[in-house]
């Protein structure tokens, strides 16, 4: 009886701490629910994304494309399979790259677990199946080691995830992933930022798939101003 209470007890506790993520995920309500994906004309910069104020300087011969996700947002969940066959059509021309959003300490701790399979060079191996776990499989993470035994079954060695998880370059790319986001003013997931300087996001004129058409066109519009400047 005891065990049952602690087990339900785990279980609100997690549901208290998704709540805190609520800025970010409940604005992506609008993700899948109320936006016209419908093709309408061309993008214009204030409707179908943003321009950054402090944009990063990147310094790549491909075009970076940066996604802001959060494994417990179930927008993001959907979107992935969408955006991995975006990223593998654009791969000639794209960097890609994932970046957990922190907006409390369940995200943080779900985070430090994305950043861990990074550092473990395993990304492509865990992401999908631990996405699939809570959204579709109902598993709650809660700590270290609910999340080195998930580990741990599919087949890994749970102390070589332990030690990477409290690893100082970890704990260095998750304070660059929250240090990111906020200048970015990334207050939504999921988000795209196209070479550090454009924020595609979902809004009333944008949906998921036209949020794939606007991520086209910016990758398109700076490859051609490198062409131009190139000439």
């Amino acid at each position: 009886m005891a065990r049952k209470q602690s087990r339900v007890l785990v279980q609100q506790k997690i549901a208290a701490a998704s709540l805190s993520g609520v800025v970010l995920a409940a604005a992506a309500y609008l993700f899948w629910m109320t936006i016209d994906d419908a093709p309408q004309g061309e993008f214009i910069e204030g409707e179908h994304y943003l321009l950054i104020e402090n944009p990063r300087r990147i310094r790549s011969d491909q075009i970076e494309v940066m996604e802001f996700f959060g494994y417990a947002c179930v927008h993001c969940y959907n979107f992935d399979p969408i955006l991995a066959d975006w990223v593998q059509e654009k791969s000639g021309s794209i960097k890609f790259i994932q970046t957990p959003a922190i907006s409390s300490e369940y995200w943080r701790l779900l985070g430090q677990n994305f950043l861990t399979y990074q550092e473990l060079g395993e990304q492509d191996k865990y992401h999908t199946p631990f996405f699939r776990a809570i959204h579709s499989g109902g598993r709650a993470f809660s700590d270290e080691e609910s999340l080195s035994a998930f580990y741990e079954q599919l087949g890994g060695d749970k102390q070589t995830y332990i030690n990477a998880f409290n690893s100082v370059g970890v704990a260095s790319e998750l304070s660059r992933a929250d240090n990111m986001a906020r200048r970015l003013k990334v207050a939504m997931v999921p988000s795209i930022v196209i070479q550090g300087k454009y924020l595609v996001r979902t809004s009333g004129s944008v949906g998921p798939k036209r949020m794939l058409d606007v991520m086209d066109y910016l990758v398109e519009k700076e490859l051609a101003e490198r062409s131009n400047n190139d000439s």
